[in-house]
């Protein structure tokens, strides 16, 4: 169980508005872009290295998409090329033309189980013979992996609230569990939200149903600002009285006690 207060205090950090967050964000990106579905899903899926490369790697490719051109041999991102994502663009097209929408597309492998759904999901885009760039972008909580970024994605279209875009209108945000990057999972354990001291499936469980005590309809509502805490550099990996001395997450944050 949360300890008590701290499920007031995460629910009022959540609320508290910070224009920072969307300019380091490449949700803010997202919100910009004309087809918001495919942006989103680019978006969430390039969201591994610096916040500002990130960024970078994802105007160019929301300028490639809107311009219907592919990216080609002139993109990358770290390891990721133009191909791979001209490869993952094709299954969303053809994904589209069979089922409507990737909201279609998810809905036809949901049987209830998020995880199941999400397996089906990824596996649909990664197509047959997925090289290494998509069976990357495109993990599967089937295999272990915390999936943070396909569930990034699943947050921005899902929830309807707050920075998220709320594109989708079938799936309970209830059922959303929290994305787990690096910042996430480090603040997450510090509070106490889970004993697991690496990301995984798992610990995005565990980390999810503690949340749910301070929001049971939509516990996906905290990682935008728990996340930005550490992008923003306002929760250093270690203790900082001149950081951590006015963070509202203080008084139960294991590595400041």
């Amino acid at each position: 169980m949360l300890p008590p207060g701290l499920a007031d205090r995460l629910r009022a950090l959540a609320d508290r508005p910070d224009p920072r967050r969307l300019d380091r964000d490449p949700l803010g990106l997202v919100r910009q872009a004309r087809d918001k579905e495919t942006s989103a899903l680019l978006g969430a899926l390039l969201a591994f290295g610096s916040a500002r490369s990130i960024r970078r790697s994802l105007a160019i490719a929301i300028e490639a998409v809107e311009a219907g051109r592919p990216l080609g041999r002139g993109f990358r991102h770290r390891w990721i090329t133009g191909r791979d994502i001209d490869r993952l663009l094709d299954r969303v097209r053809e994904a589209r033309a069979r089922h409507g929408s990737l909201e279609d597309f998810f809905l036809r492998g949901d049987d209830g189980d998020l995880g199941h759904a999400l397996d089906r999901f990824a596996g649909g885009l990664r197509g047959p013979r997925p090289g290494r760039g998509l069976r990357f972008l495109l993990p599967r909580p089937g295999d272990g992996s915390a999936c943070k970024r396909p569930l990034l994605f699943l947050r921005w279209v899902v929830r309807n609230g707050g920075e998220d875009l709320g594109l989708w209108r079938r799936v309970d945000p209830a059922r959303l569990l929290v994305p787990l990057d690096t910042h996430v999972h480090r603040i997450a354990y510090g509070l106490g939200l889970t004993s697991r001291k690496t990301p995984s499936w798992k610990t995005a469980l565990e980390v999810t149903a503690s949340l749910r005590e301070a929001d049971a309809r939509d516990p996906a509502r905290f990682d935008f600002a728990l996340a930005h805490l550490g992008i923003l550099g306002d929760c250093p990996r270690s203790p900082l009285p001149s950081k951590c001395a006015p963070c509202p997450l203080r008084p139960w944050c294991r590595a400041w006690r």
